[in-house]
């Protein structure tokens, strides 16, 4: 049944694609964030959806460049110029990186493999969302995968299925990127501020209610994931939503559901933390967090390679050379991860993905007073309050190639363009209002 909706979907995209080609950057988005290969493995044991939905987008680049309807200047900005910096910054660490023959649990190789993609499609995806119809249904494809996720997280629990937990904590689909729990923690804090702030922008009372309701299951589903980062991150990014919101109402229920998060996540966070630290007490003469062990190594071995790092997935053997006996397997942060793995530069693009975002948000923010539109507001202050979630979330995990992130990044920029486009539009339209009036023209 999934399998034959996937194809439907797909067919119906190749028939839109002369109408309307962006659909087929909203149908690639669906599959690169929900994963349906995993969540429904049985139908796509012979079916590469990934590659058909992605060969579909190309497509439909290919005949918005035969129209000439690509506009190349939505892809002179920072975001995308760090996107094929970071490409460039891959290769040339691969390549010189001290540690040729290494070892991980996954390859340098799967690594750039993923983010070679990221980047061809972040091209591929961003010239497609140069219209506000395309950047909504991104934007819903986002909200949709995230109550599924909470739909799907919620099921297992109730279900009583305990062999999809590990020690307590959720996992997500198996093989899939969301297979650890962390991870499908971040995809809810990523998409929990866009299903909060589209209450108020969805017209219907249903659509509004649907909405609404939830939002606690998102909550408790980032409950049973157990996460201590996506615990900090969501609690950051539903308090600046809370300053954002005008609706005192939701702000009470917001701060009733966060209570009641607080003390059912609390309790198992502490059970967490003291259970981390009894087992690094037998360990160790000294209960340290071994997070703090690997930041200490990953900052250690961005000294010694401070340029263009160790080289892709080398952290685990350079930590083993140059600080033996501390053993870190990764670098718990995806900060730390790039500045030990491909160097200060990398690091510093990663940095700049949040500056430049947060300067669009503000920008968007100026213009929108101008030229008011309630769509652009929603997904800049949606967005906003969604990457700065995620960004304290990745201070304690390894997130370089999650690609909810990157999809985020193209709502960013996407927005910014047609914010700024739809205010040059109606400045040229003022503009030729004040000459028509300036001779004398009325309508």
């Amino acid at each position: 049944m999934i399998l034959i909706l996937t194809v439907l979907l797909i067919f119906t995209s190749m028939v839109l694609i002369v109408k309307a080609p962006w659909w087929a950057a909203a149908l690639y988005a669906l599959v690169s964030i929900l994963q349906p290969q995993y969540v429904w493995f049985w139908s796509f044991e012979n079916f590469s959806v990934f590659r058909v939905t992605a060969g579909v987008a190309i497509v439909a680049w290919g005949i918005y460049l035969i129209r000439g309807m690509i506009d190349w200047s939505i892809y002179k900005n920072g975001i995308f110029f760090g996107i094929i910096f970071l490409l460039l910054l891959y290769n040339l660490s691969e390549f010189l990186s001290p540690f040729q023959n290494y070892y991980a649990a996954v390859g340098s190789t799967l690594v750039m493999g993923i983010y070679f993609t990221i980047a061809i499609m972040f091209f591929i995806v961003l010239g497609l969302m140069n219209n506000e119809k395309a950047l909504n249904a991104i934007v819903w494809v986002v909200i949709v995968v995230t109550i599924y996720y909470a739909y799907w997280a919620n099921d297992h629990y109730l279900s009583s299925n305990w062999s999809q937990f590990h020690q307590n904590r959720l996992l997500g689909p198996f093989m899939s990127p969301y297979s650890d729990g962390n991870n499908l923690s971040i995809l809810y804090v990523i998409g929990m501020p866009f299903v909060l702030f589209a209450i108020f922008n969805v017209k219907t009372m249903w659509q509004k209610g649907l909405l609404a309701i939830s939002l606690p299951f998102i909550l408790h589903s980032i409950v049973l994931c157990a996460s201590r980062g996506a615990f900090v991150a969501i609690a950051v990014s539903t308090l600046m939503a809370a300053f954002m919101l005008k609706s005192k109402k939701l702000n009470g229920l917001l701060l009733v559901g966060f209570i009641i998060f607080i003390g059912t996540q609390g309790g198992q966070l502490l059970n967490r933390t003291t259970g981390t630290i009894e087992s690094v007490q037998t360990e160790a003469k000294e209960p340290l967090n071994p997070r703090l062990v690997s930041w200490e190594a990953a900052f250690g071995v961005f000294l010694k390679h401070p340029i263009v790092g160790a080289g892709p997935q080398r952290f685990e053997q350079a930590a083993k050379v140059y600080f033996p006996g501390k053993t870190p397997h990764v670098a718990h942060s995806t900060l730390f991860n790039f500045a030990a793995n491909l160097g200060g530069f990398a690091a510093f693009t990663y940095i700049m993905f949040f500056y430049l975002s947060w300067k669009m948000y503000k920008e968007n923010r100026k213009l929108l007073k101008v030229v008011p539109n309630e769509n652009f507001e929603f997904i800049n202050k949606a967005s906003i309050c969604s990457l700065v979630g995620f960004f304290v979330g990745a201070l304690f995990l390894d997130l370089i190639i999650f690609e909810p992130f990157f999809f985020l990044l193209l709502i960013i920029t996407s927005n910014n363009y047609l914010t700024k486009k739809a205010s040059l539009s109606n400045i040229n339209s003022s503009n030729i209002c004040s000459k028509y009036l300036k001779l004398g023209i009325s309508e």
